[in-house]
């Protein structure tokens, strides 16, 4: 059996893209990571499940301070 990490399918998001900058997701069966579109070769930050649900919980409340 391979312990190998498959590779990500990236989403963009429905509304984050301005000028080809994107925020994309990589969902795995036990974390999710994030990256910029526009630096490939950066690495992606990586959540738990659990996290990431919390972040998106508290988008949708509108819980954030906007600039």
């Amino acid at each position: 059996m391979s312990t190998e990490k498959p590779l990500p399918r990236w989403t963009r998001t429905a509304s984050g893209c301005h000028n080809e900058s994107c925020v994309v997701v990589s969902a795995y069966d036990d974390h999710v990571e994030v990256a910029d579109s526009k630096s490939p070769g950066t690495a992606p930050l990586s959540f738990t499940n659990g996290s990431w649900r919390t972040f998106l919980d508290a988008l949708r409340a509108d819980r954030f301070d906007r600039p």
